[in-house]
């Protein structure tokens, strides 16, 4: 909040894009201190951002240079302090984002966030392709101006399911089993529990006729939210946002 209250302060902007980068572990938070088991958890970077932006200023693209933090479960939270949401589903590699994409702002000192997003979800594909290690990346640009339309509709697909759950359990069951899913372990005990919230709830649509229509709206809500994103060979499918399930 200090860092951000700072920034504003001293190097007053039209717009302004905030990054974190550590590690990250989605709904949990990010930015574990080893020394004390504490993270930084949603409700704190909520409080930390609602505390540092002075009246009247916004903070236009949030970036987390981090993994597993392309989820719902976060782009609803932070949805109220930032207009758009940088971040991946999967494991990022260890080079992180390439900031040369910054060099747009060069070129076009009134380059918009969007544009901005999408420079780095460029860059960092063809960075990790450089490396090497492209065959498992995500990065997704989110317009979290759309994330209320999403919460709405999600919340009527669940309520959908529930309604129905003696006819789809078994269809939920089986397109959680096979979806692509991220942060895997090959022990069932450390599973992250992390899937691809677009594709389950696609499959599940196809399957159960019975909450087709409520998850049409879901992939409606999601493609109006998902504005950019690189998707790695090891990770066709993903549509952008992974939820906690």
């Amino acid at each position: 909040a200090s860092f951000i209250e700072f920034v504003m302060s001293a190097f007053p902007a039209e717009r302004y894009a905030l990054t974190i980068s550590d590690h990250g572990g989605g709904w949990t938070g990010i930015g574990p201190d080893d020394s004390s088991g504490e993270v930084l958890d949603l409700a704190e970077l909520s409080s930390a951002l609602e505390m540092g932006v002075s009246d009247g200023e916004w903070i236009d693209l949030l970036g987390f240079d981090a993994c597993l933090m392309a989820t719902y479960e976060v782009a609803s939270t932070l949805a109220p302090f930032a207009d758009y949401l940088l971040a991946s589903e999967e494991l990022e590699p260890g080079h992180g984002w390439d900031y040369s994409a910054l060099d747009v702002l060069i070129t076009d000192p009134t380059t918009d966030p969007e544009t901005l997003g999408a420079s780095f979800v460029e860059g960092f594909q063809s960075q990790a392709e450089e490396f090497g290690q492209a065959e498992s990346i995500t990065l997704s640009l989110v317009d979290l101006s759309g994330m209320g339309a999403l919460d709405i509709a999600l919340e009527a697909f669940a309520g959908s399911l529930t309604e129905q759950i003696d006819a789809v359990g078994a269809v939920v069951g089986r397109e959680l089993a096979s979806n692509v899913s991220y942060g895997r372990s090959p022990d069932p005990a450390q599973s992250t529990h992390l899937t691809d919230l677009g594709r389950l709830v696609s499959e599940i649509g196809v399957e159960s006729l019975q909450v087709s229509d409520s998850a049409d709206a879901v992939l409606r809500a999601i493609n109006d939210v998902v504005l950019a994103q690189t998707v790695g060979p090891a990770r066709l499918g993903s549509t952008g946002l992974w939820i906690y399930f």
